[in-house]
């Protein structure tokens, strides 16, 4: 957790546009500190998370909820847009979704050689 809160705050931080030594002084928490929490290197207290917070803007639980998020994403691995994830469908599911991949490939690859195709498949003589 203190990792994902780390990365929490330098991104608030490189959003705010603050540097390091800037955020120390308008949160209160001392400069080193800050680096060392950034880091990874020491553990953020609850009090100095309120002052961070205070300086971004945000409530503590939003620094913390942010946090999970990133512990969230760094668990289940990367998304591909569009695309159901495998682990996501059934057996059945699975080969239905592989046949309609096989199924589409054909089609535009048949109508990429063949400029009747689209015609024949929408019911017409394709002239």
């Amino acid at each position: 957790m203190n990792e994902a809160t780390a990365k929490t705050i330098a991104s608030e931080r490189s959003a705010a546009g603050l540097t390091i030594k800037r955020l120390a002084e308008r949160s209160g928490v001392p400069e080193r500190t800050l680096i060392r929490i950034l880091k990874n290197e020491r553990d953020i207290k609850v009090t100095q998370l309120a002052q961070l917070a205070e300086v971004f803007g945000v409530y503590p639980h939003e620094l913390i909820q942010s946090a999970e998020a990133f512990i969230e994403r760094d668990q289940r691995g990367p998304v591909t847009l569009g695309e159901p994830q495998p682990s996501e469908l059934s057996e059945t599911d699975k080969t239905a979704y592989v046949l309609n991949k096989i199924g589409n490939h054909d089609v535009r690859l048949a109508a990429s050689h063949d400029p009747n195709k689209w015609a024949e498949a929408a019911g017409g003589d394709g002239r």
